[in-house]
This record gives C-alpha cells, structure tokens and sequence, in this order.
C-alpha cells in the first residue's frame, strides 16, 4: 500500500510528502488549501490552527475557556471597563530577530485598523477597541469605544497572533507569503494547494502554563499536507504516510476508531457550529415565508445521517453547546415539519405548479453553493437539496472553488451555503448579521437586533448577557436568516506513538508540546 499510495494521489491531482525516516518530522493530512498565512486578511477557520503554531496572542485561551498568560503576563481592566493594562514579556524576539515589546502590538493594531490592509476575521474581534497605546516598554494599553466582554477571549484568537513590525514593512501584501511571528515554529513554506512546512523555533520558551511544557518543541518540523480529497486522505494516514488526519470523514471516524489501531480526538468547537446562512436579499429568499419554508424543510438528524454518517449531534439553534448564551429551547417551532411548509407557502401566496411552488409566474428555485474541494459541505449541500426537493422546493447544487465561494457569498450570488464558524464569545453573532461585516452572507440587518447586540457585549453580568444573546438567537430564527445543521467537532486522528496534540479553546490544533515516540 505504501508504495501505491503516492500513485493514487498522483491520479487524483495531489502531491505527497512522506514522514522523515528519522521521528522528527510531524506529517499531517490537511483537507483545506490555505489562502494566506496573514493572519489579518485570512478569511478561513482551516487556516487558523496553522497560525497558532507559528504566532504567539497575548493570551492562551483553555478548553475550558479559561485565560492564561502568553505573551501578556498579567492585564487589569479600568473601573469603567474601557481599558485594558497589558504587562509584557520580556523575554521574547520574532523569529526574524525582531524584540518583542509594547510597541510592536500598537504596530500590529496599527496595521488591523489600516483599510488597505482589507482584515477580515480580525478587525471584528476586536470589536469596539480600536486604539493601543505603549504606556511602557513593556506595558500596552488597549482602549475600547464602549465595554466589550468579549475581548480578553477573542485576543486569544490566532487571528489576533502578533506579528514581527518589521516584516509589516518589509513585506507589505506579501506578507502571508512571509509570515514572522514568536510560535513555536518559524515559517519555511508555503504551496497554497500542497502544504505549508514549519520548523522548529529552537529559542521558544513561553508556552502557556496548561500546556505543561517547557522550552522548544520536541519535534523538528511539520509538514500540513494538504490532501482535499478525503477518499486520499484517508488513505495516505492508514498507510502511514502522515502521522495526524485533520477532518476524518464521518463513515472512516467510525470504522477506523473501532480499529484500535489510532489516537482519535473528538473535539467540541464552539461559536455557530455547521449552518447555513440564508440570503434574504435576493429571490426567492428574500420572502420571509421562503426562508421559514426552508427551516421545516430540512431535517437536520436525517441530513447529517445522509452526508456524515450521523456522527455528529445535531444543531437546532445559532448557538452550538458549550457557549453562553445556548438554549436547545429555543428550537422549539422552528424544526422539520414538512406538512407546515405547504401552509406556510400558501399563506404567502405560493401556489403548486406542475412540480414546484410558484407565484406571480416565478418558480420557487433556491442555489446552493458548496465549497468544490470540501467533501463534507458538498455532502450536506447535497443532502439538504435533497429534503428541499421533497417538499417541491426546487434547488440547484452549485460546486465552487473557495475564492469563487467566498466572491459569491459575499455579493448575495447564491440562496444558502453550509459552512462553519468558530468563536470563544457570542458576540460572533454580530459578525454574520449584522450591516459592514465581511461575513454578513444572509444580507439582512436589523437596527433593533444590532443594538440588542450593542447592549449585550457591554454587560457586565453574565447572567443578563447570556438572556440578551437567548434573545437574539429568537429574532435570528423568527427571521430565518439562519439554518442550524449540526454540532462542530474536530474529528482527528493520529499514530499510536503520536502524543500531546492538543486544542485551544477556540478550538484550534496545537502542536507545541507533541511527541513522536520512537
């Protein structure tokens, strides 16, 4: 098998790197492409946990959402919550030299808040807290517009890794290409559709303190393979060609685990999970009975059973488990009842055609797009046409390349699309439904909903904050902006003799503390 795989994966288009012969080298089999290891203008959540190995944050968020010490070593908040006093390290150099201190954040604010630099995930986690200010050295002061208790999560973001100020400038646009930060590993290369490599930073020693390590990384390099084609990645790690497999299929998670033969790691992520968002601004989806029509359409237990072999738990809210704010009673009304579908048409003024709903000569037909290179979101997409269809909902699948996704999406080019967002606080919400941001893809706005999210991020009870975000989920699903499919878990695999992978708590795979025993 070793020696047939890299055929296979030649006939399928995709390339190989096999483990190094000596134990110092990591192979994971990676299922996305990257689009730039900046971590300010990435707008994908499969790059994230690549960032998180090469850039350091101010602090380490827990699985357990706790927040440790990183590069900041202690912070205090104002009496009126709009400013936060960072101490630095003092210890710390980017990989290019560079010394790490107060006034390479403020440059790295500087460049976030910069239009040219066009952030995407970055800029909204900042939310209301556009300015830093070095007060010392060593000491940064961050100040908000409005309290934001999202921040000291949210900073632990990779999207938020601090990079060297000096490659800002050397590097310019480039900089994915250059990616300089105070990780565990320094950056070697990058081949957007092959694999980024990384190795060692032999001068780390920071690591956060649940992570229980000290000094370097044991392990030399980390080769991420990227081998969209599930059907090759699987194969490629059974053979032994990779150590780790990053999103295992949902059939192969459970044929494989029941093995024995491989670590497996069933990871929660929280923030929306798998969903679909629904644009309400283009035909026919911008009729509110269309869009409630679709939410008793789909039967999320039937399509994950479909698409992923059902082993994922589903999801019926915007919220996933796990973060404040959830409330599985909020579904309640809004599931797969495919006999109101036809009350709720008609109500509206659809009537049944020959095959499909229709009115005012129009016919009731949705597109679907799909990310091309990602088996799961095609397999949803497909399996959610299917329960349209049921319903005489007509819908047409459309595959798309992710630069082609993301440009359709963003200019309302399409009906609904599954994906996933991942997020620490549910001020997320805020980045897909609310007017400017670069992920609202349902194109609605609500000024009373905006403000309720205003109000929310600014509480200082948790209680009251999560009741406001209970709220907000309602308007959403009253709406029927939102399809809530399932759950988000990472689904990893390794070797037997690979330890200490581990997660942050936006749920982001780390590899600083991880062990490859002989």
């Amino acid at each position: 098998m070793k020696r047939k795989l890299p055929l296979i994966l030649a006939a399928l288009g995709l390339t190989f790197t096999a483990p190094a012969a000596m134990t110092q080298e990591l192979v994971v089999g990676w299922s996305a492409p990257n689009d730039t290891l900046n971590p300010v203008t990435t707008g994908r959540r499969d790059t994230g946990p690549i960032l998180s190995n090469i850039f350091d944050t101010l602090v380490w968020l827990t699985p357990d959402f706790k927040v440790e010490p990183l590069l900041a070593t202690e912070w205090s908040v104002s009496e009126d919550r709009l400013s936060y006093t960072f101490k630095l390290r003092e210890d710390v150099a980017f990989h290019d030299g560079t010394p790490f201190n107060a006034a390479a954040v403020v440059r790295n604010f500087e460049y976030i808040m910069d239009p040219d630099t066009q952030s995407k995930i970055s800029l909204g986690l900042l939310g209301p807290c556009r300015t830093a200010e070095a007060t010392g050295e060593f000491e940064l002061k961050i100040t908000c517009g409005q309290p934001y208790g999202a921040l000291l999560a949210q900073i632990g973001e990779p999207y938020l890794g601090i990079q060297s100020p000096a490659a800002i400038e050397t590097y310019g646009a480039d900089l994915g290409q250059h990616p300089v930060g105070t990780g565990p590993f320094r950056f070697v290369e990058l081949m957007s559709d092959d694999s980024v490599v990384l190795e060692r930073n032999p001068d780390y020693n920071w690591m956060a303190a649940s992570l229980n390590h000290e000094g370097p990384a044991n392990i030399e390099k980390i080769t991420f393979q990227v081998v969209t084609n599930s059907q090759a990645r699987v194969s490629q790690f059974q053979s032994g060609q990779s150590h780790v497999m990053h999103r295992v299929p949902g059939l192969h998670w459970k044929t494989l685990g029941a093995s024995g033969r491989y670590n497996t790691y069933e990871v929660p992520i929280s923030g929306l999970g798998i969903f679909a968002p629904i644009n309400a601004s283009t035909f026919p989806t911008d009729d509110l009975a269309v869009r409630k029509a679709i939410l008793h359409a789909v039967d999320q237990e039937g399509v994950v059973q479909l698409a992923e072999a059902g082993v994922f738990p589903v999801s019926r809210t915007p919220l996933t488990e796990g973060l404040l704010g959830h409330d599985p009673a909020l579904a309640e009304g809004y599931g797969y009842d495919p006999e109101k579908v036809a009350e709720v048409l008609e109500a509206a003024g659809w009537t049944m055609g020959s095959q499909f709903w229709e009115k005012d000569g129009r016919t009731l037909s949705l597109k679907i797009t799909a990310i091309s290179e990602n088996a799961s979101y095609m397999a949803l997409a497909q399996a959610i046409q299917g329960y349209l269809a049921a319903v005489n909902i007509e819908a047409t699948l459309e595959p798309m390349t992710s630069p082609a996704w993301n440009a359709a999406n963003i200019a309302g080019e399409m009906n609904l699309t599954p994906l996933q967002y991942i997020a620490v606080d549910p001020d997320a919400l805020r980045f897909w439904f609310t007017e400017g941001q670069y992920f609202n893809w349902s194109h609605w706005t609500d000024p009373a909903f905006t403000e309720l999210l205003d109000e929310a991020v600014a509480l200082a009870d948790e209680g009251a904050r999560a009741e406001a975000y209970r709220e907000a989920q309602r308007i959403l699903l009253d709406n029927a902006v939102i399809l809530p499919i399932r759950q988000n878990l990472d689904l990893t695999m390794s070797a037997k003799n690979v330890t200490g992978i581990t997660w942050s708590g936006g749920g982001f795979q780390y590899f600083g503390a991880v062990k490859i025993e002989d």
